[in-house]
């Protein structure tokens, strides 16, 4: 590793140090393990699934609504694997759009129930494809997302945003569309949405990926249309 981090002439050293010490400090978290970690604070199953106990004592639910569609009524939720899983969970809340903020949860009813609509959005690719020193890029990153859910809650088709515990991944994308829906920048988007569900919680680096979210919008705002 330090050889291929370190070149040998002048220039060329220093910028590759910058590149190595960039790349190094931006090491992928393990979010299954968080959420694991999450389950056991709160004496869950090793599954997450919410109980009556998780509900009255830390106001954890399989999924909570943090938007409400102005005209038809429709919500996004945030929410848990368990409510991605159970129909009679995605029925009782009119949910037929879910948004997979994983690389590798399967989409459970994808190829069994037409009624269910799926969108794969990994959030892990922002750690590939984005530099969070700059905002360059991070609106074109969650336009497609935001695209999506907008086109559904418009035709009245409520939508799940969901992870393993609904808190870091669905949680951070669930931030990331309250701040374009409601107009919000990211600290009151945090804000809203962990009242809303109180496990929402972008750790590391997905915090700062909100705030360019933010001078992303910000800058696109000040160039006018």
């Amino acid at each position: 590793l330090a050889q291929a981090c370190v070149p040998r002439t002048g220039k060329a050293v220093r910028l590759q140090r910058r590149r190595c010490t960039f790349t190094m400090a931006r090491r992928v978290p393990d979010y299954d393990e968080e959420a694991r970690k999450l389950f056991a604070l709160l004496n869950l199953s090793p599954t997450g699934a919410a109980s009556a106990e998780s509900s009255r004592l830390h106001g954890y639910n399989n999924l909570d609504p943090i938007w409400k569609h102005p005209t038809t009524g429709a919500r996004v939720f945030i929410g848990n694997s368990t409510a991605s899983g159970q129909r009679d969970i995605l029925s009782s809340n009119g949910i037929t759009h879910v948004v997979n903020c994983t690389s590798d949860m399967p989409n459970t009813f994808e190829g069994r129930d037409p009624s269910i609509t799926y969108f794969r959005f990994d959030i892990y690719r922002f750690m590939r494809v984005l530099d969070l020193r700059t905002h360059q890029g991070v609106l074109e990153f969650f336009t497609p997302v935001f695209n999506w859910i907008d086109e559904a809650v418009a035709g009245g088709h409520s939508v799940l945003v969901h992870c393993l515990a609904g808190a870091h991944r669905a949680g951070t994308t669930g931030v990331a569309y309250s701040m374009h829906a409601a107009n919000l920048d990211h600290r009151t988007a945090i804000a809203a949405c962990k009242t809303c569900r109180p496990v929402v919680d972008p750790i590391g680096d997905l915090t700062m990926l909100l705030a360019q979210l933010h001078a992303a919008r910000q800058s696109a705002k000040a160039s006018g249309p």
